[in-house]
This record gives C-alpha cells, sequence and structure tokens, in this order.
C-alpha cells in the first residue's frame, strides 16, 4: 500500500494539503486482477442494507471472518477466491452483477480512505489501472468526484 496524499475536508471543500503522488491517474480497466479475484469484500451494515433491496438472499453470500480481535463479515468467494458477485462480460473484462449496489469499499478501490478529525489522508492498493496514460489525475477534483461519498464523518 502506499501513499497518495493528505487532503482537507472542511464542510464540502476539499483541499490538497500534502499530495506526495503528483501525475498520479486512475482508470479501471476493469480487468479485476486484485480487486476482485482475491476474496470477497468486506461489507458493513450500510453496504448489506443497500445489498439486500436486490439479494434478499445476501445474508446466505456473507461469513463471518475473524482477523485478530476484529470481526469482519465478508462477502463469499468461489473457490478460486473471485467474489460471488464478479461476472465476465467478454475477454478479459469483468463487472459486479450488482455494480451500482455493491460495497463501499469495492467503490473506492484501489484507494483506502483513513479519516481522522478534518483531515483524509489516500492510500493506493495494487492495482493495474494506476498511472495508466488515459486515466484521470488524483487530485482534489477526483476525491470530490469520486470519493467524496466515503469523505462524510
Amino acid at each position: 500500500m502506499s501513499f497518495v496524499g493528505t487532503f482537507s475536508i472542511e464542510g464540502t471543500c476539499i483541499r490538497t494539503v500534502r499530495l506526495k503522488a503528483k501525475g498520479l491517474r486512475f482508470n479501471c480497466l476493469r480487468c479485476a486482477t486484485f480487486c476482485c479475484r482475491l476474496g470477497g469484500p468486506v461489507v458493513t451494515s450500510k453496504d448489506l442494507a443497500r445489498l439486500r433491496r436486490a439479494i434478499p438472499e445476501i445474508d446466505d453470500l456473507i461469513e463471518t471472518v475473524a482477523v485478530g480481535k476484529c470481526i469482519n463479515k465478508v462477502l463469499s468467494s468461489n473457490p478460486d477466491g473471485q467474489c460471488a458477485l464478479l461476472s465476465k462480460e467478454s475477454q478479459n473484462k469483468f463487472r459486479c452483477s450488482k455494480y451500482k449496489l455493491r460495497p463501499d469499499i469495492c467503490r473506492t478501490y484501489p484507494f483506502k480512505l483513513i479519516r481522522k478529525d478534518a483531515r483524509l489522508a489516500v492510500l493506493v492498493f495494487p492495482c493495474r489501472g494506476l498511472n495508466y496514460r488515459k486515466g484521470e489525475l488524483i487530485d482534489e477534483e477526483f476525491v470530490r468526484k469520486y470519493l467524496r461519498f466515503a469523505t462524510v464523518a
């Protein structure tokens, strides 16, 4: 995991405090290499409520996993490690079968957001879509446009 930058959140205003990865770009290639084929994502109660609207039997796809002292609910995966909701659209192109309802961790991947008071640290996980020449620049506008929902305290 690498550090991208720190942003300040004041009401609806997001501004850059420190940007370590200048010029870093992102464009989802829909390859599902790291995000969707290494086990199912952790789901929150908010995620489960959203998924239940479309999948009444979603609880059958949830596993409880203990990591140290933490107990997490995780969306199950197939024997090959692929998320149970991942579907193949074409050669090397994948999509979540419940894309509009997908868990928050999936909405923000490859970014990990850590909020402390009015500061938001943005880190990145491995992803083939990072530094892609056609990607969008990761800056204040990117955080505002794509990660805003996750900045609300």
